[in-house]
């Protein structure tokens, strides 16, 4: 099967008009496979060891859009107050591991729809 580049135009045009064109892929790669837009709060590696980050998560955790707590798979041992924290609230956990990942967040809490966060802890 050839690359979506090697491919003519004609056939890229019909791949775009019968899947869509897959956007912000970069962005989906950075927030463990999810929109930026969807991400209510995230915190890098170096974050998730420190009190300030676990806590940042678990107040996020109370937000009440909070759909998923999303957690790499190697974060998942510093993850766990976190994981029991949003099991106790009801939200959602999912640990994932993907090669493409991009950056290093480590946990990443998403709703299902687009919330208004202007700043992460993870983009400080």
């Amino acid at each position: 099967m050839r690359k979506f580049s090697d491919k003519s135009e004609l056939e890229k045009t019909l791949i775009a008009g019968i899947n869509g064109v897959e956007l912000q892929r970069d962005e989906k790669r950075r927030y463990l496979g999810h929109f930026r837009e969807r991400v209510i709060q995230a915190v890098t590696f170096d974050q998730l060891r420190t009190a300030k980050g676990l806590n940042a998560m678990k107040q996020a955790l109370k937000h009440h859009k909070a759909a998923e707590l999303v957690v790499r798979n190697k974060a998942r041992t510093q993850a766990m107050p976190l994981i029991v924290e949003a099991q106790r609230l009801g939200v959602d956990f999912t640990v994932v591991s993907n090669p493409q990942f991009i950056g290093d967040v480590a946990v990443a809490l998403v709703a299902r729809e687009a919330v208004d966060v202007p700043r992460l802890m993870s983009e400080e």
